[in-house]
């Protein structure tokens, strides 16, 4: 900014002459013509602002072009964000990406600027002469003007994790949609505390493996309820529904017999939805490709013109399945890393088999439609027999990350299903909640909540307009996820709290444990809600509820009941830990500790996630050698399962790290350290989140054994990475500022020392406040600084400046 004293050091009659008549024509100019066009001669000498007058001029010229510059940065980041979009059309993600980070970038720094400290003398003394009405509308103008600010924020948020959504990155995807969150969240609150709202805005400084922890924790929670609720199936014993809507009588009996499974989650929900995704692309949802043969199978057997042909078809499927399973098995002999890329790879490669047998089936059924209705005796059936394998189609492409082409099966299937039994028919209603889904996980938001929309609407038609149905409440909860995913937490709340009572209401009437488990489902999301807005308590009062209805209705015997105890148990232990209870933390979190092993053995990443929080807790408890061996124990089970080279051992490696350094063995700490930072940019990148904290952790470290020109380095990445995720004006590149600042004073060059500590300072003023903590810090260690200077007979910068304006002041006097 500049500053009033600046004057020029010497003044002419010819520059005061036009000094003059510039004023003269600005005072003559009718009132809102643009002062900014005049042009002031490069190097004229005018006259001292302060003694003259001009300093509203100049500082008019400046305000101006300084507005100016704000909207081009503007229209720049909105014609970023349209080239984003276009490259995501065209399925360039990585460009894609460039271009959101870049739109981010220019936004946040706008914001910055748009939208100063409200504890800044200047604007205090403006609004001390402004009349309250005036006051009230300059806050609505405030308030609105900075919610469109961070609605344009927070649509680019949403791009960039809907790009990492559609790389099959959902992790990622969740971290912009958690940020997306917080904006959201404190969007209502700016007026009343703007400095609150610059640290939400940005974030706040916590646990990174904490919180990367409970990001991946919303992210299984929230999609198993979304799917669990918006596609369901018939009891599968023995899928009576689905095979006596496409099988003939004879194939049935047989079918019957061999007690043909389709892999889905026996849930007995609703019998009018023929199909359910499963929770994960990564899930292991059994013998997709078995299913996929013994449909082709049953379809040659019973329903083939061409016997002979479709057998070749079915025995040269049978074989490459075969090949392919005794591939599995001795990689599963040879490979120590069960959720390794390996088996994902030949997961992969199972599924892309199973998808060309549908392919093929659904061919052969469109081929032979007219001679499908004659055996199954109408053209209905017919029709769902097909739209039947097109969702399994679309299931299959979901698991391989194929997300247009699961959509489009989607919708062919709907047509399907509309053409055969109408528009209000609740197959029709089933698919509109799997295109739902699928739009909702591509950030098509409005899309998405339309689809559920008519989803409920058809399913009150069908119930005769009775809501207390499953059906209904599924579709609502599903309306309650995309305001989720949106960060509308309050408004995911209303829709929460809907399908909440109407399943209370079915599950009191009826009696069923699938009634129990979506009341129990449904309270759990709405405590993780809860505690997204921070109200621990009232989050811990729903997961409470939600484990007494569990342990009540019997259903904690079976195994779906005690991995969902032990999931509420750690959601109970993380609210637990962050209110300092760490001996209710320490009980909740040994409970799912003793159900997941019981469920799915010592050696499963969900065990290790466990032992990494209990050694947190010892840590806290600085019970070192405890803590050590929990993390120890995470590490070995994170590389047996996942191998050696996965991100998710990096937060474990980190706490390890810190261990050594409390306990002074900096060398084993920067060891660990350094193998985490590896880990997370061989992931992430070089620039992301998640690698800064390591970096700061390996610069500290550096600055104590005295390197510091490797621990400048390091700190000016973390600088650079602080600037391009938070923008320039947050208290995490304040920190940044400090940590080069106390390099340079152990080089023992104070100058750049004062110059890294006041731009510290400047942030901590307009973010935390004049007297915060923060900034009476950086104050100290300025004046610090500066007494050692002048006891060193060095000058201040700012002293500098303050002799060369006094020696202006007296030459103008003397003049």
């Amino acid at each position: 900014m500049y500053s009033r004293s600046i004057s020029p050091i010497r003044q002419t009659r010819k520059g005061g002459k036009l000094i003059d008549e510039q004023r003269q024509e600005i005072s003559t100019m009718p009132p809102g013509q643009n002062t900014s066009s005049l042009h002031i001669p490069k190097h004229t000498p005018i006259a001292s602002p302060q003694r003259s007058g001009d300093y509203h001029y100049l500082r008019k010229c400046v305000d101006d072009h300084r507005i100016a510059l704000r909207e081009s940065r503007s229209a720049l980041a909105s014609a970023l964000d349209r080239l984003g979009d276009y490259h995501i059309k065209n399925k360039e993600y990585d460009d894609a990406m460039d271009a959101f980070t870049e739109a981010l970038h220019e936004k946040r720094s706008v914001f910055s600027q748009i939208f100063p400290d409200p504890t800044d003398g200047e604007s205090n003394r403006s609004r001390a002469n402004t009349d309250d009405a005036q006051i009230d509308d300059s806050q609505q103008t405030f308030q609105k003007n900075h919610n469109e600010s961070v609605d344009s924020i927070v649509q680019t948020l949403r791009n960039m994790g809907n790009v990492h959504s559609l790389r099959g990155e959902q992790d990622e995807a969740m971290r912009y949609y958690t940020e997306v969150t917080s904006l959201r969240a404190a969007r209502t609150s700016i007026v009343r505390d703007a400095t609150s709202v610059e640290s939400s805005f940005y974030g706040t400084d916590e646990d990174n493996s904490t919180l990367m922890s409970e990001i991946n924790e919303d992210v299984k929670a929230l999609d198993d309820l979304f799917r669990s609720i918006s596609f369901r199936n018939n009891d599968t014993k023995d899928n009576a529904l689905k095979l006596s809507k496409t099988l003939s009588p004879r194939s049935l009996d047989q079918t019957r017999k061999r007690r043909r499974s389709d892999g889905l989650r026996e849930n007995g929900a609703c019998e009018n939805e023929p199909f359910k995704r499963p929770s994960s692309p990564g899930s292991q949802s059994k013998n997709e490709l078995s299913e996929a043969l013994e449909s082709y199978r049953d379809f040659t057997e019973n329903h083939s013109r061409d016997k002979n042909f479709n057998k070749e078809q079915l025995n040269s499927f049978t074989l490459r399945a075969e090949l392919l399973q005794e591939n599995q098995k001795r990689s599963e002999t040879n490979d120590s890393y069960p959720f390794s890329s390996e088996s994902r790879s030949t997961r992969g490669t199972e599924l892309q088999l199973a998808l060309e047998i549908c392919r093929r089936l659904l061919s052969l059924q469109q081929e032979n439609e007219n001679y499908l209705a004659r055996e199954l005796g109408s053209e209905e059936k017919a029709s769902a027999s097909i739209a039947s394998t097109l969702i399994k189609m679309g299931s299959l492409c979901y698991k391989l990350n194929n997300v247009d082409e699961e959509l489009e099966m989607y919708r062919e299937a709907k047509s399907v299903y509309a053409k055969a039994f109408g528009d209000n028919h609740s197959y029709v209603a089933g698919t509109r909640k799997n295109i739902g889904m699928v739009l909702a996980e591509r950030g098509e938001y409005e899309e998405s909540m339309e689809q559920f929309e008519k989803a409920r609407k058809i399913y009150l038609v069908v119930n005769n307009g009775d809501e207390t149905n499953r059906d209904v409440a599924s579709a609502i909860s599903c309306m309650g996820n995309v305001m989720n995913r949106m960060g509308e937490l309050d408004e995911a709340l209303k829709q929460y709290e809907d399908a909440l009572r109407i399943y209370q209401t079915v599950c009191q009437r009826d009696h069923a444990e699938d009634s129990t488990r979506d009341v129990t489902a449904t309270l759990k999301i709405i405590g993780m809600v809860y505690s997204k807005k921070g109200e621990l308590d009232t989050a811990l009062s729903y997961f409470s509820q939600a484990m007494s209805l569990l342990r009540t209705s019997g259903i904690s015997s079976s195994s779906l009941g005690k991995e969902t105890i032990a999931s509420i148990s750690s959601r109970i232990a993380g609210i637990h830990f962050k209110k300092g209870e760490y001996e209710d933390a320490m009980r909740q979190y040994k409970e799912a500790q003793k159900l997941t092993v019981e469920l799915k053995g010592v050696n499963h990443p969900e065990v290790a996630g466990i032992l990494h929080y209990i050694g947190g807790i010892h840590h806290k408890h600085q019970d070192y050698d405890e803590a050590m061996t929990c993390y120890q124990e995470a590490v070995r089970i994170y590389h047996s399962t996942l191998g050696p080279g996965h991100p998710a051992v990096a937060a474990t490696l980190v706490c390890i790290g810190s261990l050594h350094y409390k306990q002074r063995n900096l060398d084993s700490a920067m060891m660990f350290y350094r193998e985490a930072l590896r880990l997370n940019r061989d992931a992430y990148g070089l620039h992301h989140p998640d690698v800064a904290p390591t970096l700061k952790s390996i610069g500290t470290i550096l600055t104590k054994k005295g390197e510091y020109d490797e621990a400048y380095h390091v700190f000016r990445d973390v600088l650079s990475i602080k600037c391009t995720v938070h923008g320039t004006g947050h208290p995490e590149v304040a920190n940044a500022y400090k940590s080069l600042g106390n390099i340079h004073y152990k080089r023992g060059e104070l100058a750049d020392a004062e110059r890294q500590y006041r731009h510290a300072l400047n942030i901590y003023r307009r973010t935390k406040g004049e007297d915060s903590n923060e900034a009476i810090s950086a104050r100290t260690s300025i004046e610090h600084i500066r007494y050692w200077m002048r006891e060193r007979g060095q000058h201040s910068p700012v002293d500098r400046r303050e002799s060369k304006r006094s020696n202006r002041r007296q030459g103008e006097a003397y003049c």
